[in-house]
């Protein structure tokens, strides 16, 4: 009854800021930034990017409710604050993004920070320093990556209406999972709760077609969280001693964030192999490859929302399911983030097919072949 209750007055509470926020958004001068040539959106309507402050603020005060009201004990006391003050931060760099356009570098320092916090709170990724002590420095260096790596991941994704608000939720989902199989209904698990309470009140005014959107302070706050959880809950997954797989430390973490990682890799390789930098913004996401072989806009966020579950569930199974790990489970569950990823890649490379078709018909150099195909058209059509 609490997590209803939670959850509840979390949506409610973030579908009103959300409207306030709707409402006076012209005040917070973070629409202007809209215009810059290196801001591309798949949306031709400028719309206002406050809705991150959203998620911050009801985070905020879900975990400031929560310390208050359940004790809690040292140790999860001290990965809250570690979430509160490097999910501060991600705000904090988001919000100067959002409203000034900070310089690249400073943004990355302020991602790395994120980054040094949570190691500084003993909250790393256990890969090099299973086996050997001597190589956590390199742990705490993979962490920082995996941190930096997936701030600007969400970041990328946030390029069409509903995605990464539900592509987010559905990996704080998978977390929860988890959570409860190792914790129980920890203050932790509350924490979550308001926090996907928070993205689905934004969600409703995100949809398509989206009225705000949540702008790099939405998406970068989002990235750490998502990033948080993922070392907790699916790098640092129980292992026997003498059963310490790493092909299975890498691949439960790459099925639960394969969406956003697909999406990373496809648009930094298209844009490296056209000589262009995978940081300026472009209309050649996964999403958007989508939409042109056919897929409904509002059906979109759907279809990734339910490729992120169920390899949220594949990966709860391989952690549940089987305590000792074998050569055949590393096979097995290899090939599914194999499989998916082909598969994506096939579709990616038909939609950019496509885009590519449709830019050579829209040149004026091209003007012939665009008259061939309107005859061609119209010669279908009379018959």
């Amino acid at each position: 009854m609490q997590s209803v209750l939670l959850l509840l007055g979390a949506f409610g509470f973030s579908w009103m800021l959300n409207q306030i926020l709707l409402r006076y958004s012209h005040n917070f001068g973070v629409e202007s930034r809209q215009n810059q040539d290196n801001l591309v959106r798949w949306s031709s309507t400028i719309k206002p990017t406050t809705g991150g402050i959203s998620f911050y603020i009801t985070f905020l005060i879900g975990a400031l409710v929560l310390l208050v009201l359940m004790p809690v004990e040292l140790g999860s006391s001290s990965r809250m604050l570690a979430l509160i003050l490097s999910g501060t931060m991600a705000f904090m760099v988001g919000f100067a993004d959002d409203a000034y356009g900070t310089h690249p570098g400073l943004k990355f320092m302020g991602q790395v920070l994120c980054g040094v916090i949570l190691v500084s709170f003993g909250i790393h990724i256990d890969f090099f320093g299973l086996t050997n002590p001597n190589l956590v420095i390199l742990d705490y260096v993979l962490t920082i990556f995996w941190v930096v790596g997936l701030m600007n991941s969400l970041n990328m994704l946030d390029n069409m209406d509903a995605v990464t608000t539900t592509i987010a939720t559905t990996l704080v989902m998978s977390s929860m999972i988890m959570l409860i199989s190792r914790e129980g209904l920890s203050e932790m698990f509350y924490i979550l709760v308001v926090i996907v309470g928070g993205f689905m009140g934004f969600l409703m005014w995100n949809w398509r077609p989206a009225k705000i959107y949540m702008g790099d302070t939405g998406s970068m706050f989002i990235g750490l969280v998502v990033a948080f959880l993922g070392i907790i809950y699916f790098w640092n997954i129980p292992a026997s001693p003498d059963n310490v797989s790493h092909i299975r430390k890498l691949t439960i973490p790459l099925m639960v964030f394969i969406v956003p990682i697909m999406d990373t890799t496809f648009v930094t390789f298209a844009r490296l192999a056209r000589g262009s930098s995978p940081f300026v913004g472009g209309k050649d996401h996964l999403t958007h490859q989508l939409v042109r072989i056919g897929v409904a806009e509002q059906m979109v966020p759907v279809t990734l929302g339910v490729v992120s579950l169920i390899s949220g569930f594949l990966a709860f199974f391989a952690y549940r399911l089987i305590p000792e790990w074998s050569t055949l489970h590393s096979a097995l569950f290899t090939a599914y983030p194999i499989a998916v990823f082909l598969l994506f890649t096939l579709l990616y490379r038909k939609g950019a097919k496509i885009a590519e078709m449709k830019e050579k018909i829209a040149r004026p150099e091209d003007a012939p072949l665009k008259q061939e195909k309107i005859t061609v058209e119209s010669e279908v059509l009379a018959r």
